[in-house]
């Protein structure tokens, strides 16, 4: 049975939740920030024998972040579990997002913006951590459905502006076959972006990544039920800050008042940044996490002795999933601009089969594509994702959504044969159109699809092990995000040789399928 909107937010831990999303704002950014760039770029460091192999370079530094990220990401979610909390892992990987994207700006060949990429990848374990978070803020389970949304609604949100700033020609700015003008007379900003055309954007992105840190600082609060117990001196700020406003935050377990008390604070005292509601249920999980502060050690200790309760059947049918997905839609989004900034080659193509090259589009176009269906991905999340969550569940709600991309895939590589320069029956507008209809589409699908596997995940995920089950996740996301670019970027070379441009496309579509299929064989394990 349904419930209404008001009964969904009802308890709703809105001022953590909210610190959370501005973490998590920051990361898409520097993730989309390249995409309308990254052609120009690695046509620019000149590594590729032929222009057709660019897209082979394009392979090679996308995996390169994410097999970084896979040997990585299970110890970050161990460090998370045992040694440090969540909250100093998420802070470190937000600095060293930032600083491996300083370096990857300023690289001038491609060996040097391989190690930064890589380096992005080793020094951030964020995501699993995140996920780990919002199931340990958002306890109940009407909360999980919108708590577990944000994270793709703020990588579609994040993803609005980073291809605006990685596209925009102020902050990035592709070098041209013929010379600039004498350099006497151009401005700094000139002078700048011509010796460093991709580190201004890059340098903006870290602004985002630093303001993030900030807030996680002063004002994330940690959720670890062992370290959460521990003095907090960023969060001893944050509250001074927060009184300087006139706003009454909670009292800290490490405070006097607090050991006082000896119990946590009524809601209607601690702060009016979460709404009120106390029930039975409530009151149980309080004196859970009560006594969770004298069996934390235990629990870690439990953790390491029985590592393998972990994986249960469930959680390794969510794992593969994750993977599945993982694996055609970060190829999507790497592949894309290449085929969008690819030479178009009018003469090379003759429908259905015959496909070479691109569609010839600019930095800042694709900058504008990308941005506009993120646009479109905030809007499915608040406005949609809701909707099926609440009429449909987890489970049935993520076989819609893994349904639509075959079709999506299948598609894309026709949109050439739309361009006027090639056929002058369809209009300008008509490929555009296309376009942004399929994005949309696939924006579509991985903004309710994503939020539901990763509830059917936690929820598959026995509690003491999620933060383990959560990296270990991550680690194989990386490892698809890895092997994904390495061998659909060969296939994307390869189409180009044959003049098959449709291989890479319609392998994505048939393992998209398969995708499908294995949806239907799984199951929600809390699903009431």
């Amino acid at each position: 049975m349904a419930i209404s909107f008001r009964e969904q937010f009802r308890g709703f831990p809105i001022w953590q939740m909210f610190i959370i999303c501005v973490i998590r704002f920051s990361e898409p950014i520097a993730f989309s920030s390249l995409f309308p760039y990254i052609y120009f770029m690695i046509r620019d460091f000149k590594i590729a024998d032929r222009e057709e192999d660019i897209s082979k370079y394009s392979g090679y530094l996308a995996s390169s972040f994410a097999f970084a990220q896979f040997l990585f990401a299970v110890h970050w979610g161990k460090l998370a579990d045992r040694k440090f909390g969540r909250k100093p892992i998420l802070l470190a990987g937000l600095l060293g997002t930032s600083i491996s994207l300083i370096i990857f700006g300023f690289s001038t060949n491609y060996y040097m913006a391989l190690a930064a990429r890589s380096l992005a990848g080793a020094l951030n374990g964020n995501i699993s951590v995140l996920r780990t978070m919002i199931g340990e803020i958002a306890t109940e389970r009407r909360h999980q459905g919108v708590a577990f949304s944000t994270l793709p609604l703020l990588f579609n949100f994040g993803s609005v502006i980073g291809p605006l700033i990685g596209g925009s020609s102020y902050f990035t700015r592709p070098k041209k076959e013929n010379p600039y003008q004498s350099n006497s007379l151009e401005s700094f900003h000139d002078r700048f972006l011509n010796k460093h055309p991709y580190a201004l954007s890059n340098i903006v992105v870290a602004c985002f990544l630093w303001f993030s840190f900030t807030c996680g600082v002063l004002f994330l609060e940690e959720t670890h039920e062992k370290f959460k117990y521990r003095r907090d001196i960023g969060v001893d700020l944050g509250d001074k800050l927060l009184y300087s406003l006139g706003i009454t935050p909670p009292t800290r377990p490490w405070s006097p008042a607090y050991k006082q008390q000896g119990t946590y604070d009524e809601p209607d005292e601690i702060s009016p940044l979460i709404i009120p509601d106390i029930d039975e249920e409530e009151e149980e999980e309080q004196g859970n996490q009560e006594r969770g502060e004298e069996s934390g050690e235990h629990s870690v200790e439990m953790i390491e002795k029985d590592d393998s309760v972990a994986f249960t059947p469930g959680v390794i049918s969510a794992i593969s999933s994750n993977f599945i997905i993982s694996l055609h839609s970060i190829t999507y989004n790497e592949f894309l601009p290449i085929f969008l900034a690819s030479r178009n080659k009018p003469d090379a193509l003759k429908f259905p089969f015959k496909i070479e090259g691109g569609l010839g589009y600019s930095a800042s176009y694709i900058g504008n594509l990308f941005s506009s269906t993120g646009i479109v991905g905030t809007f499915i999340v608040l406005v949609i994702f809701p909707i099926i969550d609440r009429y449909l569940g987890s489970i049935n709600g993520y076989r819609l959504s893994v349904s639509i991309f075959p079709t999506v895939y299948f598609l894309v590589p026709f949109t050439i044969f739309t361009l006027h320069s090639y056929n002058s029956w369809f209009p300008e507008w008509a490929t555009p159109l296309m376009l942004y209809s399929l994005t949309s589409l696939k924006t579509l699908a991985t903004a309710t699809g994503m939020p539901q596997i990763m509830l059917i995940n936690h929820r598959a995920a026995p509690k003491q092990h999620r933060a383990y089950v959560n990296g270990t996740t991550m680690s194989i996301i990386a490892l698809a995000r890895c092997t994904g670019p390495i061998v659909f970027g060969y296939l994307m070379s390869l189409g180009e040789k044959t003049s098959s441009g449709w291989i890479i496309w319609w392998s994505m579509s048939l393992l998209a399928m398969i995708g499908t299929i294995q949806s239907f064989f799984m199951e929600d394990l809390d699903d009431e």
